[in-house]
């Protein structure tokens, strides 16, 4: 017999999404004195996969666990000064909490915590790569396409602490927020 799931959304799954990645970073330049840049824009295509376990606490509620890892092309690039920011992947775990309107459509809300390391290239002068860890929090709809087989469509926000890069001394620090929409299918075993 071949693996069935009993209920859609109760029991572990696994999957892959894609989606678009949009950064939005502030940058506070101190030598001295301090200037302060915001809305440095880093953005591309991201993709990853998913795994996690579900249940059904009630016929209507729905609680678990997921982990992710994705590979990402968000980047800035300043073409005047050769600096580059770029997000080269990014991974975190997450509880879910949803309402399900029906017996195949889910409604959630995610919360966890989220590690993207960014690559910051000063023109080839001085390279340096920084791991933010951050705070996601998220929504999305799910349906069960079969007994087996999830769809999904997801936004998440992830508020990422700062990092400060020293570079022919002066400090340049960096305070990233992130935005994913995302796509997804999964299988539930």
């Amino acid at each position: 017999a071949g693996a069935h799931a009993a209920t859609p959304f109760v029991g572990p799954y696994v999957g892959a999404q894609i989606g678009y990645s949009v950064y939005d970073i502030e940058e506070t330049i101190s030598n001295g004195g301090v200037a302060s840049i915001d809305g440095l824009s880093a953005s591309g295509g991201e993709g990853g996969l998913f795994a996690g376990f579900g249940m059904k606490p009630t016929p209507v509620t729905y609680a678990g666990i997921e982990v992710e890892y994705n590979w990402s092309g968000a980047e800035h690039t300043d073409n005047l000064f050769g600096f580059k920011i770029q997000d080269n992947d990014n991974y975190g775990i997450s509880g879910r909490v949803g309402w399900l309107p029906s017996s195949n459509v889910m409604l959630y809300g995610r919360l966890g915590w989220q590690r993207a390391a960014l690559e910051y290239d000063y023109g080839g002068v001085f390279t340096s790569e920084q791991d933010h860890d951050g705070v996601r929090v998220g929504l999305g709809a799910e349906v069960a396409l079969t007994s087996n087989v999830l769809m999904r469509a997801d936004y998440a926000h992830t508020f990422y602490d700062d990092v400060t890069n020293n570079v022919l001394g002066i400090s340049d620090k960096f305070e990233p927020d992130n935005d994913v929409f995302r796509v997804g299918i999964g299988f539930q075993f």
